[in-house]
């Protein structure tokens, strides 16, 4: 077997992830049942680096269960040989999306969170919003964050944004 396609295989699919996750568990499944059934994206699969404790992490880990392409999650942490590999500028940032085709080559990378959830962050502090506030108010906004990963997706994957 292809040694990407064997380590891809070690990672956990949605169901197998969801009792692993010690933080967060709730918010990832709520999120995952107000998705509606997504359109695909051109891509086969997605190898993907999430932490439970990291909110953009909670957010993609539900869209990408909800896409029609075969993904596997990993932990960053217990995956070091992983974060190196897909690290932005020697940082291993999470989540981390890599898309793959159907032979197991690398189409595009991401690196979240989405445009529009950073542009959020920063008018969330500027406005001096306490962390909790903000955190508060960026899971409310979700579904928009959302659509801002699909379409950034789809932009480099070269499909329509």
């Amino acid at each position: 077997m292809d040694p990407v396609a064997a380590r891809f295989y070690e990672g956990f699919t949605y169901l197998d992830l969801l009792p692993r996750l010690r933080r967060n568990r709730e918010r990832v499944e709520a999120f995952y049942r107000g998705l509606p059934p997504l359109p695909p994206l051109p891509a086969s699969r997605a190898l993907v680096l999430v932490e439970d404790w990291c909110p953009d992490s909670v957010q993609a880990i539900p869209v990408l269960a909800r896409l029609p392409l075969e993904a596997r999650f990993f932990f960053r942490d217990e995956n070091p040989d992983l974060a190196e590999a897909y690290a932005k500028g020697g940082k291993r940032i999470v989540p981390t999306v890599v898309f793959l085709d159907g032979a197991f080559r690398e189409l595009s990378r991401w690196h979240g969170p989405p445009e529009a959830a950073k542009a959020f962050l920063r008018e969330a502090k500027e406005e001096g919003l306490p962390p909790a506030e903000r955190l508060r108010r960026y899971h409310e906004a979700f579904p928009r964050f959302a659509e801002a990963m699909l379409s950034e997706w789809r932009a480099l994957l070269g499909g329509e944004g």
